[in-house]
């Protein structure tokens, strides 16, 4: 709409310049909620990458790294969806929220997942190890989001000039913290079901040297 009126504006300095007609914009909101908007883009792409890169050093699998950042869009786009039913613009606030979800959207995932391979080291099968997986960690992937959740739905309740500027900030908040705990409890343990695999390491590798080096270094730490 911005691009358009300001398009507008310059055909009308072309159609009036017999009369000298000219204009200078005082106030161009637009500027910080494109900025915002590309905020959020470059958020989300480094998430993406750091999340795929940690995934890979702890789980030694790029399919795993996969099963994350496939959830990741899976809880966002769901979330832009609610969003729209509710009303709600792409504003600054709600630009804000989705900045800052973007590292929460996968600890959910990220959870359930890890246990799911914790299971498939106990030598059960793929299918039994996301359905055991899923149900032992369940309660405590609800916690994590609850934590969220009880944090920001009273900030959506708040009255007044405040309660109306963080309403909208809130609830993309809890949207998306919902989405990805659903996102968790369904799509994850499905693609570690007909997916998941079991990486073993070659010491004789380059990657499962510095694996296994990775791997020493956490045990000492855990000791």
């Amino acid at each position: 709409v911005s691009t358009q009126v300001k398009a507008k504006m310059d055909t009308l300095v072309k159609q009036y310049a017999s009369k000298g007609f000219k204009y200078e914009v005082a106030i161009d909101q637009s500027i910080y909620t494109i900025e915002s908007a590309e905020s959020v883009i470059h958020d989300l792409f480094l998430a993406v990458i750091i999340v795929a890169f940690v995934m890979l050093i702890f789980l030694h699998s790029f399919r795993s790294s996969m099963f994350i950042l496939i959830s990741l869009p899976s809880a966002m786009i769901p979330t832009f969806l609610l969003m729209y039913l509710m009303g709600f613009s792409l504003n600054l606030m709600t630009l804000l929220a989705l900045s800052l979800v973007v590292g929460i959207l996968v600890d959910d995932s990220i959870v359930i997942l890890e246990n799911i391979f914790r299971h498939m080291e106990m030598g059960k099968d793929r299918v039994t190890a996301s359905i055991d997986g899923r149900a032992e960690i369940g309660f405590t992937a609800i916690a994590i989001t609850l934590v969220d959740v009880v944090v920001f739905v009273p900030l959506a309740m708040a009255g007044g000039l405040i309660g109306n500027i963080l309403r909208e900030f809130a609830l993309v908040v809890v949207f998306s913290t919902l989405m990805s705990l659903f996102v968790s409890f369904t799509l994850t343990p499905l693609l570690a079901s007909r997916f998941g695999k079991l990486e073993h390491l070659n010491p004789n590798t380059l990657w499962g040297k510095l694996n296994i080096t990775f791997e020493n270094q956490i045990n000492k730490l855990i000791e």
